[in-house]
């Protein structure tokens, strides 16, 4: 019954299923790279400079609890970042 109802959805929508596997995925990676990005921005507005300057302050200096959960934060959506943005154009 279920396999039924599939098969007629992806016969209306003209879509494999496989095609439509390959549309969810891309969708899922904009997404993810959407929330890095607003991330990113938010931590540069928060501290008026990018993340390699704040770094740089972070490690010279004693840190809050607050700080260095930020910087976390800030590093991991940096790096997902980069690793999402090298693939060819979503």
């Amino acid at each position: 019954m279920i396999q039924q109802l599939q098969d007629s959805v992806f016969s209306m929508l003209k879509i494999s299923k496989d095609q439509l596997l390959n549309e969810m995925a891309i969708l899922l990676v904009k997404q993810q790279l959407s929330e890095y990005s607003m991330e990113v921005d938010y931590f540069e507005k928060r501290y008026g400079e990018s993340f390699e300057e704040f770094d740089k302050k972070f490690r010279n200096q004693k840190s809050t609890y607050e700080m260095e959960n930020d910087w976390m934060s800030w590093k991991f959506s940096v790096e997902s970042k980069a690793v999402l943005v090298k693939y060819p154009k979503w």
